[in-house]
């Protein structure tokens, strides 16, 4: 049942290109030939890969399932291709940093942009993904630096938590909450609240102080990125709590911002693997971190209005 290289690439070449004719030029072979290449490919397989009507061929639904697959594993080679290019021509990403969305669309354009001031000859390569695949990320050693908010307890990498200030309350513009400067939990009672998920920390943490504050939220909805977060408040979906960070980012546009009563203190979660060949760019990239981060909370705090008594 297995296929060669060349079955393969026939069967790709003709559901691309939607024709054994258009096909056959494409890998410049002929019309019966590929024709008959088809049929052993069925045989080999066991199941039949188009619907023949004349010469026009239509895709089987298992087709269509099997080349989903075998476009990953052209995806695949055309990394392999990319990555030998871009080595080939010196222009390989040099430090590989594995993110969670969040500081990928919030922090970590800042703090390159300005890490690349002194150091143009450091090539970034931004991986985001969400934290149970940062964990698998960690294991591999595959990344120069790994951002997430919570720390791993593994031998293998060595971390640090960098503070960047307190949960921040977003509400739609001109919502009637908006005429407060600090917001408590009683605030929420019955308000449609957008939720991280399930295994998020900080929905844990919040969920701890609307428990203790004998709060009920409406549930509106729920996603896994603040950026998300944010485009349902501004439509108009609901209330929710959020990362200093991404409230930084979105200081000034179509969500208005509040302080929370209640502290519920916010930290960026460092790994990097501890024999690292790049240690001195990770500690350059870490320090101008803290520099970014310290900037990000004070431009935060003035555009928050102030607390009574302030």
């Amino acid at each position: 049942m297995k296929l060669n290289q060349r079955q393969i690439d026939v069967f790709n070449a003709v559901m691309v290109n939607k024709s054994i004719t258009a096909a056959a030029a494409k890998l410049g072979s002929s019309q019966p030939t590929l024709s008959r290449e088809i049929r052993e490919i069925e045989s080999r397989l066991g199941f039949d890969l188009f619907l023949r009507f004349g010469k026009r061929l239509t895709p089987t639904q298992q087709a269509i399932l099997l080349h989903e697959v075998v476009l990953r594993s052209f995806v695949g080679l055309d990394e392999i291709s990319r990555a030998a290019s871009a080595i080939r021509t010196h222009n390989a990403a040099n430090f590989r940093i594995a993110s969670i969305p969040a500081y990928a669309e919030s922090i970590i354009p800042r703090v390159i942009q300005r890490f690349l001031k002194t150091r143009r000859d450091v090539h970034f390569s931004i991986h985001s993904h969400e934290e149970p695949s940062l964990r698998h990320e960690m294991t591999t050693q595959v990344f120069d630096l790994c951002l997430a908010e919570n720390l791993s307890e593994r031998e293998s990498a060595t971390g640090e938590s960098v503070f960047v200030g307190d949960m921040v309350c977003v509400l739609p513009q001109g919502h009637p909450l908006t005429a407060r400067n600090v917001l408590t939990p009683a605030d929420f009672a019955n308000q449609p609240f957008i939720y991280f998920s399930q295994n998020d920390p900080y929905r844990h943490k919040l969920d701890v102080v609307f428990h203790e504050a004998d709060v009920s939220r409406d549930y509106a909805a729920e996603t896994t990125t603040a950026a998300s977060v944010c485009a349902m408040v501004a439509a108009g979906v609901g209330l929710s709590v959020i990362n200093p960070l991404t409230a930084a980012s979105h200081a000034g546009g179509p969500v208005a911002l509040r302080r929370l009563s209640v502290s519920v203190p916010y930290r960026v979660a460092l790994w990097h693997p501890p024999r690292s060949t790049r240690i001195a760019q990770v500690r350059r990239f870490i320090a101008v971190l803290h520099e970014v981060a310290a900037e990000m909370a004070a431009g935060l705090d003035q555009h928050l209005l102030p607390q009574q008594g302030e």
